[in-house]
């Protein structure tokens, strides 16, 4: 009984412990990432992925402590994964496009461009899409997996 309990307690710790360290450890990578060039966007996500990250292999940590047989969890981990993954396929191929467009910077907010045939005004620029203010009003969302896909044209840089 007293090693149950011993386990408990362990597993209770790795898991409180885990959510100081990620907490630090997200304000480090904080730190870290002000001081590089890295698009605000970009680091932003990187500290906020932070400290799920550290927790969720806490969580996996515990469980192993406790005597949960870990590879079954991670069998389904994995296949409820893959199952999202094909569900998430156009928005996850947005977001990757996305950080190319974050790391190239092809045209910025201001700027005048073409893009997938869409002339106008970038008012815009995120994750998943980019918003175009077209000549005769109308607001386009573009998703980014079709600009990345498609030639860009650039007619007129912002000042």
């Amino acid at each position: 009984m007293t090693e149950i309990l011993w386990s408990v307690f362990s597993a209770a710790a790795i898991v409180g412990g885990s959510w100081f360290v990620g907490g630090w450890l997200a304000g480090l990578v904080g730190t870290l990432m002000a001081q590089t060039r890295i698009d605000p966007m970009v680091r932003a996500l990187l500290v906020r992925l932070t400290k799920p990250l550290i927790m969720g292999m806490a969580v996996i940590a515990a469980l192993a402590q406790i005597g949960v047989d870990i590879r079954v969890l991670l069998a389904i981990l994995l296949a409820g994964a893959i199952a999202v993954g094909l569900g998430l396929q156009g928005p996850v191929s947005s977001v990757i496009a996305g950080g190319i467009l974050f790391s190239r910077t092809p045209f910025r907010v201001g700027d005048e461009v073409e893009l997938a045939g869409i002339q106008g005004t970038v008012v815009g620029i995120g994750w998943l899409s980019v918003l175009i203010d077209e000549a005769n009003g109308t607001r386009t969302i573009l998703p980014n997996r079709l600009i990345t896909s498609a030639p860009m044209r650039i007619v007129k840089r912002a000042e």
